[in-house]
């Protein structure tokens, strides 16, 4: 039986944040109920439809936690119920700060979440007022230590660096007492002004480019040398910690996506849902079906997403996988790229094995856009 992993969209907030371009809302809690209604329903239709042992299962937001844990522990249950589960599947839930405390977070535990991801992106508060979180650097400790109190022993952190009035030393602080905590799994992500956020709207006091590659240069040396290995780009984690459900994204592996503006890729087609709340709401309830996009992908597109996706591993890419997948050597395809990132220095082609040196990974963005 084939394997899959299921995303599962909760796109309730208690505020949207100024940066936030993801499908999410915040002042909508009437439609919470009739939300998970319909959530159900997918489930269940999208069981009779892929038939798969599920590996994985990513409840994402939003803010799932905003949400009472009944709504997510009885999704879980449902899930549990229609698909068969691999004995070591991870089921992670995003979490933010003052929005859950420990007697919410031991129910998820109990539930079978067993991966939590916290949205710290600072330890300065000043910084995480300008980015319009509801949350303080103590309200994260309090979250963090609930967490493991509740028995969570994968704890994921996401970070942000560029940010506005944001420097060096406020970055430093921040990933240093995110290691004091001794989470498993760190992301850091470059704060990226998305058209239509109220970001895009202000003139923002932005931390240089440089200042924004030493930021990112610097963490990659200092996780680094305490025992956080960057497996991907933006992803640092101890030894055997990594994120099992967004591996699955960067090596092209099926994932089925539930809820309002969910994609999904299986067996090569891709589709997604409606991003509305209340459309989708209504689309599950009518026809049993929101999706609103569907293609199949071709044959350079599959190629094209194995290379770019791929390469944003630490191990890169396999040029046996790819002629194995493809019936071609992976050179017929994109030798000329390969050839010209080689001879700068920012690919390294070894065993059989394509991937980024280290000072390609610092320009990787420039670099896997001439794949796409």
């Amino acid at each position: 039986m084939k394997t899959l992993g299921l995303y599962i969209h909760i796109p309730f907030c208690k505020a949207k944040c100024g940066y936030c371009d993801f499908n999410s809302y915040a002042g909508k809690e009437s439609y919470i109920e009739s939300y998970f209604s319909a959530l159900l329903r997918e489930l269940e239709i999208m069981s009779e439809k892929f038939h798969a042992k599920v590996d994985t299962i990513y409840f994402g937001g939003g803010t799932p936690t905003f949400v009472d844990t009944w709504y997510l522990c009885n999704v879980l249950g449902k899930v549990k119920e229609l698909f068969e589960q691999c004995s070591n599947c991870e089921i992670s839930v995003e979490c933010n700060p003052g929005t859950i405390g420990y007697e919410g977070l031991k129910k998820l535990r109990d539930a079978g979440f067993n991966r939590i991801s916290i949205g710290l992106q600072s330890a300065d508060n000043g910084c995480l007022k300008e980015l319009g979180r509801i949350h303080s650097f103590e309200d994260f400790s309090l979250c963090f230590e609930n967490a493991r109190r509740a028995g969570f022993e994968n704890i994921s952190l996401d970070l942000m660096y560029g940010l506005p009035n944001q420097g060096m030393e406020e970055w430093k602080s921040t990933i240093e007492k995110a290691v004091e905590f001794g989470t498993e799994h760190i992301s850091c992500y470059s704060l990226k002004i998305e058209e239509g956020t109220p970001f895009a709207k202000k003139e923002l006091i932005l931390p240089d480019e440089d200042t924004v590659a030493d930021m990112y240069e610097w963490a990659v040396d200092y996780l680094g040398e305490r025992g956080y290995d960057r497996y991907e780009i933006s992803n640092f984690s101890k030894h055997g910690k990594e994120s099992l459900h967004n591996l699955k994204y960067w090596l092209c592996n099926d994932f089925l996506g539930l809820g309002a503006g969910a994609f999904s890729c299986v067996e090569d087609v891709r589709f997604s849902n409606t991003a509305t709340l209340e459309k989708y709401i209504e689309d599950i309830e009518k026809y049993g079906d929101a999706r609103e996009t569907e293609e199949k992908l071709s044959e350079f597109d599959k190629m094209s997403e194995f290379v770019f996706l791929g390469l944003r591993l630490k191990e890169g890419i396999s040029e046996k996988e790819f002629e194995k997948r493809f019936n071609l050597n992976i050179d017929k395809i994109f030798g000329k790229q390969l050839e010209k990132y080689t001879n700068m220095g920012f690919f390294i082609r070894e065993g059989g094995k394509i991937r980024f040196s280290d000072k390609g990974f610092f320009v990787s963005n420039t670099i896997l856009s001439d794949f796409v």
